[in-house]
């Protein structure tokens, strides 16, 4: 699976920057909806956001050897202290004895074709926010099993990701959580429920035993798919899968470093290759359609 963890690192500015770049911080404020509760808490979020276009421009300055590129977005103003817990919400770990998953790979012989997009296909849902709530796991299995749902059906309709959130005991809500034991909820126990009867509010709550009841969407168990990339790609020829990763990026495919620290969970929705030969993933993030590609990313396939 595809991994990339954030690297840390604290911001402090006493800077006084001119004020054609105050006027762009201003611009953004209000492109994002930012209220500061006062002057020294604004000051503070002005030096972060500084860092960030030092950032950029720095990277910009490097561009001739990325493949991908870098922007201001909605989590400019936030250090990476703040947004891992913030934004991401995913762990990993090793998957418990009393599992639902299959024990074997079933997809090991499938023949997959050179380039796929599940997008195109009509049967990934709508790019989604998951807000300040480390509920990324809870998204990305969400939109796995609304992708399974419309291929069956032939209709693509919206999961309720709050229900994963209240319901799937074992995990963490807005801390963190796995895809896993929520397809053990979703196998084991009542099934998926619609977004509109059990609508996302970001924030843990009890459990809505009546709502999450009316149950449209049920699994019978789940593939873990073994460590290879050949593999993962025969898996992503039959279906969306979730996928362990990135704060700025804007768009082109991302190859940026890999560390060892899993934090954040997408969906995998498929595959590709560039003009030039460059071999990439699709994600769907849940980030809202400001980040990246409208809501998308696309990873280097060696990344």
């Amino acid at each position: 699976m595809l991994m990339v963890s954030l690297c840390a690192r604290a911001w402090t500015s006493a800077v006084t920057p001119p004020n054609s770049t105050l006027a762009e911080f201003e611009q953004w404020m209000a492109r994002h909806g930012r209220i500061y509760k006062d002057n020294l808490e604004k000051e503070k979020r002005y030096g972060i956001f500084l860092e960030t276009l030092r950032f950029i421009e720095d990277f910009d300055n490097k561009a001739a050897n990325q493949s991908y590129k870098v922007g201001l977005n909605q989590f400019s103003d936030l250090t990476t202290e703040e947004f891992v817990p913030r934004y991401t919400g995913f762990r990993a770990t090793s998957r418990s004895s009393n599992s639902s998953a299959s024990t074997t790979f079933k997809y090991s012989t499938t023949q997959v074709p050179d380039s796929l997009n599940w997008v195109e296909k009509g049967v990934v849902g709508s790019i989604k926010n998951q807000g300040g709530c480390g509920s990324c796991w809870a998204f990305a299995a969400t939109a796995t099993v609304e992708s399974i749902l419309a291929m069956k059906t032939g209709k693509l309709v919206d999961l309720s990701e709050q229900q994963l959130i209240d319901c799937s005991k074992l995990n963490y809500g807005c801390k963190w959580g796995w895809m896993y034991l929520a397809y053990e909820y979703i196998a084991q126990n009542h099934g998926m429920t619609y977004e509109s009867n059990y609508p996302y509010s970001g924030v843990e709550g009890t459990c809505g035993e009546r709502a999450a009841s009316i149950a449209v969407a049920r699994l019978k168990g789940y593939e873990k798919i073994p460590m290879s990339e050949d593999l993962l790609l025969q898996a992503v020829a039959r279906q969306p899968v979730s996928s362990p990763g990135f704060k700025q990026y804007s768009g082109g495919v991302f190859n940026g470093p890999c560390g060892e620290t899993t934090n954040h969970a997408v969906a995998i929705v498929g595959y590709g290759k560039t003009p030039d030969g460059v071999d990439y993933w699709l994600l769907k993030n849940s980030w809202s359609d400001t980040w990246g590609e409208k809501g998308y990313m696309r990873a280097r396939k060696d990344t």
